[in-house]
């Protein structure tokens, strides 16, 4: 009895371990020596040129796909941020000490939370550079992508003002059909007088 209860206890841990053990690969790993070293430049330092904003991100997935629509999505993100966001903070700290003398408890604490909305409308967002890299995480191959994304400001503000000259032709084509009603009822009522 006693060897029938050892050996179910046993069997029992096997399959308790067998399943707890039984995690998929890493899907965001450190990145190895290797990567670092081959980062690239417009990662490390993001360009600068007059009229346009930059913004680079870096993604893992086993799928080379997801991993740069990751990097790119977050990249987007963060320049949409960059261009106009607003920010929420609350910030509370609470000081407190008891006792008199050796026998005085400090107590200090400090809590800050903040919060960023990102509501932007981005056209002409390209991905300018996109890097990928194969890692192994576990036995299974993981994507490492690096994009960089460009936001033409100068694009973006034609498009503005192509926008704004189409508006005010608009609105003159209206107002000038509002005259040309005003002046053919006026010229009805004149001739209605006589």
């Amino acid at each position: 009895m006693r060897n029938y209860f050892l050996f179910t206890l046993l069997t029992f841990s096997l399959f308790i371990i067998g399943c707890g053990s039984k995690s998929g690969p890493d899907l965001s790993p450190e990145a190895s020596s290797k990567t670092v070293k081959n980062l690239p430049d417009w990662y490390k330092i993001t360009p600068v040129k007059e009229g346009f904003k930059y913004q680079a991100s870096e993604a893992t997935s086993q799928s080379m796909q997801l991993a740069v629509d990751k990097a790119r999505v977050a990249a987007v993100s963060n320049l949409s941020q960059m261009i106009k966001s607003e920010w929420n903070g609350y910030t509370k700290r609470v000081q407190e000490e008891t006792g008199m003398g050796s026998d005085s408890k400090l107590l200090d604490q400090f809590s800050s939370t903040q919060e960023n909305v990102i509501s932007n409308q981005l056209e002409g967002v390209i991905v300018k550079e996109k890097d990928i890299q194969v890692e192994n995480s576990g036995g299974t191959r993981i994507y490492r992508v690096f994009v960089l994304v460009e936001f033409d400001e100068n694009a973006a503000q034609a498009k503005l003002l192509a926008q704004i000259k189409a508006d005010q032709q608009l609105y003159d084509a209206i107002k000038a059909s509002e005259l040309i009603d005003e002046m053919e009822q006026k010229v009805e009522a004149y001739r209605q007088r006589k």
